[in-house]
């Protein structure tokens, strides 16, 4: 039988494979760079999409858990870059500020927020989807709702990051 956390977990699961087939053969140079700036503004590079996705992943799951951000308790915020806006209202030029030197620290954060996703889920009963977590939306947002958009915005940047990659010029 599929319970609804086999269809969270493996929405979450194909998406993050996703992103890994996205990086692979990308140079730093390629990762790091805006495909469209002139033309497209909003098009991110995949650093920026990875960066964004990770952390947005990795904070709310941990506020839905009750638990500190791996970026703060896992080393992260010395190895990966920061804003001091959040990055859904990043401008393009607070955008190219995401730069990273090593794909593999971005690439293994995010894999750390997809397992403490995947292990909040797994502790998850069907009735706890229904609690409220934000009464500041009208209705209420509740858990079930919060983790549905969180993997949606997963599995849109997943997407876009593919997207991102054919402007380079490159193949799938």
């Amino acid at each position: 039988m599929t319970t609804f956390k086999d269809l969270l977990i493996d929405d979450l699961n194909r998406a993050v494979a996703r992103f890994e087939r996205a990086f692979q053969g990308v140079s730093l140079e390629q990762a790091n760079s805006f495909p469209a700036a002139d033309e497209a503004p909003q098009i991110k590079s995949m650093t920026w999409l990875l960066w964004h996705t990770a952390l947005v992943l990795d904070i709310q799951i941990a506020e839905l858990a009750d638990q500190e951000w791996l970026l703060k308790t896992n080393g992260w915020e010395q190895k990966l870059p920061s804003s001091s806006s959040p990055s859904w209202r990043h401008t393009l030029d607070e955008a190219q500020q995401i730069r990273v030197d090593n794909l593999d620290d971005l690439l293994t954060y995010f894999k750390e927020a997809q397992a403490a996703a995947v292990e909040y889920i797994q502790s998850l009963q069907e009735r706890d989807l229904n609690d409220i977590v934000d009464e500041s939306w009208t209705p209420a947002v509740t858990r079930g709702v919060r983790l549905v958009s969180t993997l949606d915005d997963v599995t849109m940047h997943s997407g876009q990051v593919f997207y991102a990659r054919r402007l380079l010029g490159l193949k799938d």
